[in-house]
């Protein structure tokens, strides 16, 4: 094989032979690639405009764009423009990115090598001298309401609160009765119950890492899923109850919380006993048969009829009564007709020939 290649001097691209001789993308993957790295900077032309420039058909776009996220060559987010109009952010590249190092380029940041850690540019994220930051106030952005922040420390204990020794034991303060269940029955909680109750929160986190609760919520919260756990639901129906949506909340865990609190389903209703029957369970069908004493190519079982002995199939009975039963007369008189007929034909044959 030989080659010739003639280096441009003006008006060309460093596209890395990875893209080039990748084994997973198609040529419209690669065209598309090629011909965003190409571009002049500044330049805004879209996917799709590229798409059409290059003459490729809307399921072949569609499967090149599916081939470059899937690479980590293309990413692509939507966010919400002045007006509370959407628009669609592209980003390529001539290397694949992930997620992580994909938002530091679109934020201006710079990745690490090796992608394992982020850093900001220089002279970004410094404060500001004044006090306060220079700037005016900008109000809500159009969307989603703000997160708030308290900057408290909000992290619960491992372990349980030790009470001190010179003081007496408290009696449990009465809650308001919820799930249908009054306060005498609410305080009385068996240890069991409990961490069993513990469990099945822990185990949340392993549906949804959203969910994961530190040992002491889920341990302070355990006599909330108890309520659940009493009211003869299954586990796996508890679960399902308390996570479905619960991946579009702002605040899982505060949705958690309210659910375990006030969305406690009704009880399945308790199944009614049927009571059992003493009569004596019906006869077999095939007790009463018996085999036709004629001889078959194969033995014949038959039923017979109700208080009778009849030993004989109802096809043998039928051919017997048939066997029994006289011939009946003939009722056609064709043949001695025809014989009649044949003899008075030759009789007026012979009165009508001459005499010699």
């Amino acid at each position: 094989m030989l080659r010739h290649a003639i280096a441009p001097a003006r008006a060309f691209a460093q596209i890395p032979n990875a893209i080039l001789r990748h084994p997973r993308l198609s040529s419209d993957a690669k065209t598309l690639l090629n011909w965003q790295l190409s571009l002049p900077p500044g330049d805004r032309q879209c996917l799709s405009d590229t798409a059409r420039r290059a003459g490729i058909g809307k399921c072949a776009f569609q499967n090149a764009k599916r081939q470059l996220r899937d690479e980590g060559y293309l990413h692509e987010w939507r966010k919400q423009a002045g007006g509370g109009r959407f628009v669609t952010v592209q980003l390529v590249s001539n290397a694949p990115l992930s997620t992580k190092e994909a938002l530091a380029v679109r934020d201006g940041l710079r990745p690490t090598p090796g992608g394992a850690r982020l850093s900001r540019d220089a002279g970004e994220g410094r404060p500001s001298a004044r006090n306060p930051a220079a700037g005016e106030p900008t109000g809500p952005p159009v969307g989603r309401p703000p997160e708030k922040n308290t900057g408290e420390n909000t992290t619960q204990p491992t372990g349980p609160a030790r009470e001190p020794a010179d003081e007496p034991p408290q009696a449990p303060t009465p809650e308001p009765p919820t799930g249908g269940q009054g306060p005498e029955e609410s305080a009385q909680v068996s240890s069991a119950g409990l961490a069993a109750a513990e469990t099945l929160l822990l185990s949340l986190g392993r549906l949804d890492p959203q969910l994961s609760l530190p040992v002491g919520t889920a341990r302070n919260w355990a006599p909330l899923a108890a309520k659940w756990l009493d009211s003869g639901l299954s586990a796996l129906r508890i679960r399902h109850a308390l996570t479905e949506g619960l991946e579009t909340a702002r605040k899982p865990l505060g949705a958690l919380r309210w659910r375990l609190e006030h969305a406690l389903p009704e009880a399945p209703p308790t199944p009614v006993p049927v009571p059992e029957t003493t009569s004596a369970k019906p006869e077999p069908r095939t007790s009463r048969m018996r085999e036709c004493r004629t001889r078959h190519t194969q033995p014949r079982l038959f039923t017979p009829p109700p208080g009778g002995d009849e030993g004989l199939c109802p096809d043998c009975r039928v051919l017997g009564r048939r066997r029994a039963e006289p011939l009946p007369p003939p009722t056609s008189t064709g043949y001695a007709a025809f014989r009649t007929a044949r003899q008075a034909r030759h009789s007026s044959t012979a009165a009508d020939r001459p005499t010699p």
